[in-house]
């Protein structure tokens, strides 16, 4: 229990330093298997808890919502996969998927932040709509640069292989969207799902 602690500890820390940019957050992530399967059992966990609470409005809201979020979890990890097998990336894929699956917990917080400093300037008189859409954008801008910083540094690709493997997750990430549109549960029922 203690080793999953201090590992959950240095995840964290790893974490921080990615954010900022700092090169030795790397170091603090587990390289292998099992330090990915660790960072995946707590977004699997969420995806259940949610996914019952929508259950109870509709169980199939809840289980389209729970498959689909299990595809976006393992998706980048899956495209990434044969990516790394060609270009002889296999040994830093584990590494690479890890911290892919700690990123949702820095997004949380950086969106956090981001929408305090939108409400904060809204109050001192700037305009609500282009102040929201300009959080939005520098949140995405935020997104866009992590994953191509940790793609780089975690798997040592070159500049058009990292936009190759980012354009790949963006594509299945589109299609997952369409997917949800089309059949999945509106945000209504979510809303519903969790009140019930």
């Amino acid at each position: 229990m203690k080793r999953r602690s201090d590992a959950t500890r240095r995840s964290g820390l790893g974490l921080l330093l990615l954010a900022v940019g700092r090169k030795r957050g790397f170091a603090c992530f587990g390289t292998d298997t099992d330090a990915y399967l660790a960072s995946l059992a707590p977004l699997v966990a969420f995806a259940l808890v949610v996914a019952a609470f929508l259950s109870l409005q509709s169980l199939r809201d809840g289980a389209t919502l729970f498959l689909l979020w299990i595809c976006q979890l393992l998706a980048p990890a899956i495209i990434s996969h044969p990516l790394c097998r060609r270009w002889d990336r296999v040994d830093r894929w584990a590494l690479y998927a890890n911290i892919l699956n700690w990123a949702p917990f820095l997004f949380f917080m950086v969106l956090a932040v981001v929408m305090a400093v939108a409400r904060t300037a809204v109050e001192a008189g700037a305009p609500a709509d282009a102040t929201v859409k300009a959080a939005v954008v520098a949140f995405l801008a935020y997104v866009v640069w992590f994953q191509w910083f940790v793609a780089r540094g975690a798997l040592v690709l070159s500049r058009k292989r990292t936009l190759v493997l980012m354009a790949a997750t963006f594509l299945f990430g589109v299609l997952l969207v369409s997917i949800q549109l089309a059949f999945g549960p509106g945000p209504q029922a979510l809303t519903q799902g969790l009140k019930a």
